[in-house]
């Protein structure tokens, strides 16, 4: 009497392990990063970056710059405080005497440095705010994914081109494309400074 078929398992891609061995992890780990590397081929993901990436800058320089702004009113109110800085500002060196002049500058050096202290912890604190903001504005984009009854998705056509994927993704609210006037703007309001990559939770590095 014939033996019974019995049906079988492929075995890995990869390495050709059986599959009595039990679930070899290279299919699963060459599928993860064949899915990294479609991500970064994929259009759609770099416009949410760079959009995501550009909104988060301005918002986090424009807070820090209003912060700054703050400290450098408060830091000249206090220099204005000082005995003889007004003559010193109008006039100076020749009115005061030496011993005047040293005392001033000493006053307004220690001012400098705790005027460059805040700004210093203005500017961490902002960056420090960089995964609230990015989550914020990676909620304001839609994705409109296809129903699995779409015919593309059904009866999908590979080696055709790529779709036009682009048209899926759409920020919310009204908000405006990466044009390059929007570009200029964000440098013009960041006086060339480019804030550093946002920290992990946590930690902070400058």
């Amino acid at each position: 009497m014939a033996a019974a078929l019995q049906d079988v398992e492929a075995s890995c891609a990869i390495c050709g392990a059986s599959s009595q061995y039990g679930e070899c992890p290279h299919e699963s780990n060459s599928l993860e990063k064949a899915m990294e590397q479609a991500m970064k081929r994929w259009a759609g993901f770099a416009i949410i970056r760079d959009w995501v990436l550009t909104h988060a800058r301005d918002q986090i320089m424009e807070t820090f710059q209003s912060l700054k702004s703050v400290r450098y009113q408060a830091h000249m109110r206090y220099l204005q405080t000082l005995p003889c800085y007004t003559l010193f500002q109008k006039y100076g060196d020749p009115p005061l005497t030496v011993q005047q002049l040293n005392h001033l500058r000493s006053q307004m050096s220690q001012a400098q440095n705790i005027y460059q202290q805040g700004v210093d912890e203005d500017w961490r604190r902002c960056c420090m705010k960089y995964p609230e903001v990015l989550d914020y504005y990676l909620s304001l984009v839609d994705i409109d994914l296809p129903d699995d009854t779409d015919t593309a998705v059904r009866d999908p056509r590979f080696g055709g081109g790529p779709v036009n994927e682009t048209k899926r993704i759409k920020p919310r609210r009204g908000s405006t494309d990466l044009g390059k006037g929007h570009r200029k703007r964000s440098r013009r309001r960041s006086r060339g400074r480019t804030p550093p990559a946002a920290p992990m939770p946590g930690g902070h590095r400058r």
